[in-house]
């Protein structure tokens, strides 16, 4: 009686997994949310017209996330910054640079530029 006994059917049939090679895109995103929040989300994704993997895709690549400095996003962004400079000092200019380092580039430039704006303005000193 060591054995559990299970239907041969059982035995034989596994989780089969897809296999991802051929896949443009082949990383999974998970994200918990609200109710209240899933349901807007679906209301938002069913008036834009796209399926919901183009919708995600295009409002975390796409939309404008509002950031607060604090001491972890600085660390990261030196980090990032740190990066970005020894890529740009190694890169060839004649072959075909990753354009994920330009739109990273061109992120955390518009960060600086927002702080600096909020800096300057008169409502943001009264805080």
């Amino acid at each position: 009686m060591s054995k559990i006994f299970k239907r041969e059917s059982l035995q034989s049939k596994g989780r089969k997994l897809k296999v991802d090679n051929n896949r443009k895109r082949n990383i999974i995103v998970n994200f918990r949310m609200s109710p209240e929040e899933k349901s807007l989300l679906e209301e938002k994704i069913a008036l834009s017209g796209l399926n919901k993997q183009d919708y995600m895709i295009q409002m975390s690549i796409n939309h404008s996330v509002e950031v607060f400095g604090n001491i972890r996003v600085f660390d990261e962004l030196k980090t990032k910054l740190k990066m970005l400079e020894e890529y740009f000092k190694n890169v060839n200019l004649d072959c075909d640079m990753d354009e994920n380092k330009f739109e990273l580039l061109a992120y955390i430039l518009e960060m600086f530029e927002t702080v600096n704006r909020n800096k300057n303005d008169s409502t943001y000193s009264n805080r």
